[in-house]
């Protein structure tokens, strides 16, 4: 687990991750259950592959409006892997990348989103690409349980924004 303090930002070079991923554009008010549905997916196709997943699961908004977003929740496999149906094999780029952590319900996400654009804002670099989400307490080894998770006040969320030089 990583104990930088939640409020660090931290630049990164990361090296790039095969996942499998399922993407969806969905109305906002159907996040929730997109994510339930995705993540379920997930878990059923790594017991398929005869795998299990190399880290926590993410999602990442590509889009994100007013009514509508275009989702991606995957999980990081050790090597690529095949897709089939709506679960696609992919990967998480590499290259330079800012993270921040966030301790806490979902609804506050937006302070650790704002130290992550203080930072590009500041930097020579540019956000590439849209950012991701990983959720720390869910361990796609076993069936997704949101009855199972610890409360919301104890999540542990870490967020990825690679980034392109200016």
């Amino acid at each position: 687990m990583n104990h930088e303090p939640d409020e660090t930002v931290a630049f990164k070079t990361l090296s790039p991750q095969p996942v499998i991923s399922v993407r969806r554009t969905v109305p906002v008010a159907e996040l929730p259950q997109t994510q339930a549905e995705s993540l379920t997916a997930l878990w059923t196709h790594l017991g398929e592959l005869g795998v299990g997943p190399a880290g926590s699961p993410y999602v990442r908004y590509h889009t994100f409006g007013e009514t509508e977003t275009d989702v991606e929740v995957g999980v990081p496999v050790q090597d690529a892997a095949a897709g089939m149906g709506e679960v696609a094999a992919g990967e998480l780029p590499g290259g330079p990348a800012v993270t921040t952590w966030h301790l806490g319900a979902h609804d506050r996400l937006a302070g650790a989103y704002e130290r992550l654009t203080a930072w590009t804002g500041a930097a020579p670099y540019e956000p590439e690409g849209g950012a991701w989400e990983v959720y720390t307490w869910i361990d796609l080894a076993h069936r997704p349980d949101p009855a199972a998770w610890p409360a919301p006040s104890t999540w542990r969320t870490q967020l990825v924004q690679p980034l392109n030089r200016v």
